[in-house]
């Protein structure tokens, strides 16, 4: 039914119900009241206008209530349209999710904004012959590899790259480990930029120290990773392994200055499992979405004080929504996604309580933390 209310792919959200009217003040009036999507089509069907609202009936009814009042495009958007349809969704991030789709599926005219997929980029772990490297792509496979990120465009992901591979000497060369020719070195072993594995200058307990650190880096972990090697650096120094200390010395700084320019690098895309707690309007209720990977898995309405049954209920929805952890691949409209989540949540502010997750999957322990978690967040989340 979906499908042929003009959905070119599976809705990425649950569409709770759908209706259509007349492009008229009185053709809008049976719209719910209701958070979700509309679109606006003209005489032989053509989508016009896709938008969204927390309240579809107030928003359609506004295009027809004072025409004078607006834009000369929307008034012109107006006056071509014949019919609008409306799909109902549980919440503003589902609506804000289903815009984009739609728009990305139909490019209306009249849609401007939105019309092109994000360019993310990751920076992905692989794993060779006990050396592994860090490589930039453009896509998530389902290939049970560690992602980094995404990233907004690639140099910055290529960015990252190079100060990570810089600092902890890791090889820049793909693949297998190339054999060394003749005892020659790469140009990055040469000026001391890699610990050249191909030549037997590193042990493989010491490049995988290297490639640890790396991965507390690129996870966000840039606290617990310097307060590691400050520790690493004064026991160096009391036994009087001076060049050592002096290397781990200069990281610490470096990511000192990382820390205090950039706050905090993002998370793996791959383990990437929170909630996010959202006190409603009225203050009395509250809105908990489970995302995974920055993909909202689903969403529950409780007491904003978790009465009666809902910590019971909110317990069996961590439990079902967190079951299992499975190979993520992500393609462009899961991107997109991800882009819609995190504008919304950044336009929330402190509306919106961040809660991370264990990586996956959950059991009923976790899910009494996950519970204890959002009545803190509760208790101490803004009106």
């Amino acid at each position: 039914m979906v499908q042929q209310q003009g959905f070119l792919a599976p809705p990425a959200v649950t569409i709770l119900a759908t209706g259509r009217g007349q492009a008229s003040r009185s053709g809008v009036r049976r719209a719910p009241l209701a958070p979700g999507c509309y679109v606006f089509r003209d005489a032989e069907g053509a989508v016009l206008y896709i938008g969204k609202s927390i309240a579809l009936r107030q928003r359609l009814a506004s295009y027809f209530a004072s025409p004078g009042k607006l834009d000369r495009k929307t008034r012109a958007m107006v006056g071509h349209a014949r019919e609008v349809e409306w799909h109902t969704v549980g919440s503003e991030v589902e609506a804000l999710i289903l815009e984009s789709q739609l728009i990305k599926a139909h490019l209306p005219p009249y849609n401007v904004q939105g019309r092109e997929y994000p360019h993310y980029t990751f920076i992905r772990f692989t794993a060779v012959d006990g050396f592994p490297y860090l490589e930039v792509c453009d896509v998530v496979d389902a290939d049970g590899a560690v992602y980094y990120g995404p990233f907004w465009g690639r140099r910055s992901a290529e960015q990252t790259l190079e100060f990570v591979n810089r600092l902890f000497h890791l090889r820049r060369c793909s693949g297998p480990l190339p054999a060394p020719a003749a005892g020659a070195a790469c140009f990055y072993a040469q000026v001391r930029r890699c610990s050249a594995p191909c030549l037997g200058r590193v042990t493989r307990e010491a490049y995988g120290h290297g490639m640890q650190s790396a991965d507390e880096l690129l996870r966000g972990d840039i606290g617990r990773l310097i307060s590691r090697l400050e520790r690493e650096r004064d026991v160096a120094a009391e036994g009087l392994r001076f060049e050592q200390a002096g290397e781990l010395h200069q990281i610490v700084q470096a990511l000192q200055s990382l820390r205090s320019k950039r706050g905090h690098l993002r998370s793996a895309a791959g383990t990437l499992n929170f909630l996010v707690v959202v006190r409603q309007g009225d203050g009395g209720r509250a809105e908990v979405l489970a995302f995974s990977a920055a993909r909202l898995q689903g969403q529950v309405n409780v007491s904003a004080c978790l009465e009666g049954g809902d910590r019971a209920s909110l317990e069996r929805f961590v439990l079902t929504h967190y079951p299992t952890q499975r190979p993520l691949a992500i393609d462009h409209d899961e991107l997109d996604q991800m882009h819609v989540v995190a504008e919304w949540l950044a336009r929330r502010g402190r509306r919106a309580v961040y809660l991370p997750l264990p990586d996956g999957p959950l059991g009923p322990g976790d899910a009494r933390q996950a519970v204890h978690a959002v009545a803190q967040a509760l208790a101490g989340a803004p009106d």
